[in-house]
């Protein structure tokens, strides 16, 4: 009789002890993940910008035709650092002289876009047609207009040889800076055909030593006999003003009471003496927490005694 008693104790206690043990893993679990939930970082991973680069080393094909254009607006704070940038990205493909087939998309990056590539090695076939753009627009907070100066430029270097002169039709002319912030239009169009065949512009443009940029295309492209070339390059930096900084509010102050303070009495009674309470913050976070955690342990306890109440 009495080995049956203690087998029943034993096991009774067992059980006990893997129902305390699963209680207390429940709790721990519930703890951590309110710990995760309220200490786990929001948003998304950034998203950097690349170097933007298009329709390089493609339609070198005789009798094909190209055309691609990139629109990048840089917006940067000089005084916080805080940067982003939208860049706008149209290619088109097709035969030579003829309406192509285009897709056009835009993408919004948290960091600056500083350099454009397209429309190089490209096209190199013979009768082709190449049109590609690029305009940058640096809006610059903070800067001073002082710190802009006019955009190097390296263009229509190489291009053009052979056929109909005049084979050129670019500005500015000549340009030929090395290193420079604008490099279009070099060794092209070269093989033959009509005259103004390479057609390169550089709007006024400007750069900034805040936010440097470069853009290079249409160089080594559309290489053969009786191609034509059209590339435009504007880089513009705005300088815009930092944002006032606010004014603060005066504070009002009020003037010394003169009214003659309420009389103590020994019991320094709240409501005779004119204290006012101040009541705790019930919402605290703290408070809730505690809570939660006297909670889970007064449940344990409670849970614990009635089994082994229950057993003994």
């Amino acid at each position: 009789m009495g080995a049956v008693v203690s087998h029943s104790v034993s096991t009774g206690s067992t059980r006990f002890g893997s129902s305390l043990k699963k209680i207390s893993v429940l709790i721990a679990a519930l703890l951590i993940a309110v710990l995760g939930l309220t200490f786990a970082p929001s948003g998304g991973s950034a998203l950097a910008a690349p170097t933007i680069a298009q329709c390089n080393n493609v339609d070198n094909t005789g009798g094909l035709g190209l055309s691609c254009d990139v629109t990048v607006t840089n917006n940067l704070d000089v005084s916080t650092g805080v940067a982003s940038s939208t860049v706008i990205i149209k290619e088109c493909h097709g035969a030579a002289n003829t309406e192509p087939t285009c897709t056009t998309s835009t993408t919004s990056y948290d960091a600056l876009t500083t350099s454009v590539n397209q429309c190089n090695y490209a096209a190199n076939g013979g009768g082709a047609s190449v049109i590609c753009n690029v305009s940058i627009t640096n809006n610059i907070t903070g800067a001073s207009t002082t710190g802009l100066s006019g955009a190097t430029v390296d263009q229509c270097n190489g291009s053009g040889a052979e056929g109909t002169a005049p084979t050129l039709n670019c500005d500015p002319l000549p340009a030929s800076t090395s290193g420079a912030t604008i490099t279009q239009c070099n060794g092209s169009t070269n093989g033959g055909g009509a005259p103004d065949r390479v057609t390169c512009t550089v709007t006024p443009s400007t750069m900034s030593a805040q936010l440097a940029v470069s853009i290079n295309q249409c160089n080594n492209t559309a290489n053969g006999g009786g191609s034509v070339v059209t590339c435009t390059a504007s880089l513009r930096n705005i300088a815009l003003a930092s944002a006032p900084t606010p004014t603060p509010t005066p504070t009002f102050t009020p003037a010394p009471s003169t009214a003659t303070p309420l009389a103590k009495n020994t019991l320094h009674d709240a409501k005779t003496d004119g204290f006012t309470h101040t009541a705790g913050d019930a919402g605290s976070p703290g408070v809730i927490g505690v809570g939660v955690l006297l909670l889970a342990g007064l449940f344990t306890a409670a849970f614990a005694a009635r089994r082994m109440r229950a057993h003994h």
